[in-house]
């Protein structure tokens, strides 16, 4: 028996491999003439070979890589042939051997190609990029994107344009032009008469000359509103609401009314007990009030306007074509552009006028008190048609007629 000087192991003449180095251990041999950095190098996997991407053919149709034979080890078949050849330069010839075998070689597919710029990187592209085609054209996404900016803006014109010509229908009727500034003058400031718990608004009405009547075109026209003629009125004060269930009873102590409520337009009034209600206002405020005239109440009625305006009578008009058969509280209508309420409609109101044919002398608003057989309603009332509730419609009626109310004027306003 012979022992491993390195691993101190004992063989025999059979082929035996070192514990430590792995070297071969046989007794006709000596162990130091192997060369063990080789048997060692055996016994390790087979290394790879790298190939170089340029070698590799453009369109040959080779495979990604290849495998050779594996690389035979030692303990295989070399081990076997070892058992039956025992001369060195065998020995030496297998070594090598397997140190020359064939490896697994690798082809690598060459690297995707990379464009560097020098551009910096930015998140989104600018928006010409999205919005231009090559050549300079306008893409379909931003023809879309103007026609819809332009349809918003047509709709906005077109609806605001609606807004207006609604709007300026309900200022100014259809029928009706208002006229220059100077016969236009706007109302002034508010007067307000408390009188037994109750407050009776009056509002300043800068005078001024109008052409009183209508023309023979007017439509619904009377011949005893014509022919037309150039009136001036001084400043005054009118009530701007007919005067109230709740104003007559706070001064008169009594409401002759039909249609009870406190908002409502005192009615069923004769034109006796409405003077003698300005009477009795006049004493307890300390001011003179009385009826307006005719040529006050027409030009506080038309406001600086011209025209019929039958149209705008659902705007400004309790009538027979939608009160209900009924009266309606006060200021519940449009004011006029003097910021008079009810005008037109709800109750025929009392003028201090006694009637008289056209052409109107009466220019400083002085009328005639005496009693006479036949005095002037105007404005229309509820049970009334819309031809009714114009400026210059007149209704001539006895002074007793329980049919209608009335509003104030203030003298030497």
């Amino acid at each position: 028996m012979k022992r491993c000087p390195t691993c101190d192991r004992t063989f025999d003449d059979t082929l035996t491999f070192c514990l430590i180095d792995g070297s071969v251990l046989s007794a006709p041999f000596d162990p130091h003439s192997i060369d063990h950095n080789a048997v060692r190098r055996d016994r390790e996997p087979p290394p790879t070979r790298m190939i170089d991407p340029a070698a590799i053919p453009g369109a040959s149709g080779q495979q990604p890589y290849e495998e050779l034979p594996p690389t035979r080890a030692l303990s295989g078949e070399l081990a076997n042939e070892a058992e039956r050849t025992t001369t060195p330069s065998r020995l030496h010839e297998q070594a090598e051997n397997a140190r020359s075998e064939p490896v697994m070689r690798t082809i690598q597919a060459p690297p995707p190609e990379v464009v560097f710029s020098n551009e910096p990187p930015r998140a989104f592209p600018p928006p010409a990029e999205f919005d231009q085609q090559p050549g300079g054209t306008v893409s379909s996404r931003s023809r879309a994107l103007v026609a819809g900016v332009v349809a918003i803006l047509l709709i906005g014109l077109i609806g605001g344009a609606i807004w207006w010509t609604t709007r300026s229908k309900k200022e100014t009727p259809a029928t009706q032009t208002l006229a220059t500034s100077a016969e236009a003058a706007p109302s002034g400031s508010l007067l307000s008469e408390k009188v037994n718990g109750t407050e009776i608004k009056m509002l300043h009405i800068t005078g001024g000359s109008f052409l009183m009547g209508s023309p023979p075109s007017e439509s619904g026209r009377d011949p005893d509103e014509g022919p037309q003629s150039n009136v001036t009125v001084p400043n005054f004060y009118m009530s701007k609401y007919e005067v109230t269930q709740s104003q007559y009873r706070a001064v008169m102590g009594t409401n002759p009314s039909a249609f009870k409520g406190d908002d409502l337009p005192v009615e069923s009034v004769t034109w006796d007990e409405a003077t003698e209600f300005c009477r009795k206002l006049s004493t307890l405020t300390g001011r003179q009030y009385r009826l307006p005239s005719e040529a006050e109440w027409e030009y506080a009625a038309r406001a600086g306007t011209t025209g019929a305006a039958t149209e705008s009578a659902n705007l400004t008009a309790w009538y027979d074509g939608n009160s209900g058969a009924r009266t309606h509280p006060v200021g519940q209508k449009e004011a006029n552009h003097f910021g008079l309420y009810d005008m037109y409609g709800n109750v025929w109101e009392w003028c201090q006028s006694k009637y008289k044919p056209y052409p109107y002398s009466a220019t400083d608003g002085r009328e005639d008190l005496q009693p006479v057989e036949v005095r002037v309603l105007r404005g229309g009332s509820w049970e009334s048609a819309a031809k009714a509730c114009r400026a210059s419609y007149r209704r001539r009626v006895t002074p007793d007629p329980r049919s209608a109310g009335f509003r104030v004027v203030q003298v030497g306003a």
